[in-house]
């Protein structure tokens, strides 16, 4: 009767762990200078700045902030995982023992106001775009300019406050 009883507690003693532990919780906040831009991520609309949102996986993810009148950013966000985020530390932190920990980022951005007029580059990758759509037949042209690169593409999550 005791083995039945001790083999029951033992079977059932993974699942509970399993079921009784609390994942990291992770948030990213993003805030910009003028508030009130436009925040894309990946795929999805986030809202407006400042805005917190919880995310679920570290890696690299598209990141587009917008606001009328200043310059659009289109920019790669990398969110590192800290060390009990990695494998294999990331299965006991989550699962084995679960503390609560806190993982809580911040980016933030300084929109520059949009100049009136294009500068060089822009004027002249519109001004080639044009041309070749002003000479195109029924075929779309193949040799299209590439945009002009922007100055920076990859903006690094910071991690606030402490990890626990």
């Amino acid at each position: 009767m005791r083995i039945k009883q001790r083999t029951a507690i033992l079977a059932t003693l993974p699942l509970a762990l399993g079921l009784s532990s609390c994942a990291v919780e992770k948030t990213l906040t993003i805030m910009s200078e003028p508030p009130g831009a436009e925040v894309r991520l990946g795929d999805t609309s986030l809202g407006q700045t400042p805005v917190t949102v919880d995310f679920l996986h570290y890696g690299t993810q598209r990141l587009g902030v917008y606001l009328e009148g200043y310059d659009r950013i289109e920019r790669d966000l990398r969110i590192r995982a800290p060390w009990y985020g990695r494998f294999p530390m990331d299965f006991v932190s989550e699962v084995l023992l679960p503390i609560g920990w806190e993982d809580h980022r911040v980016v933030f951005l300084d929109l520059e106001a949009s100049p009136v007029r294009l500068d060089l580059d822009e004027f002249e990758f519109v001004r080639m775009r044009a041309e070749f759509f002003r000479t195109a037949t029924d075929s779309p042209p193949v040799d299209l300019p590439p945009r002009p690169a922007d100055k920076t593409s990859l903006i690094d999550a910071t991690p606030i406050g402490s990890s626990w």
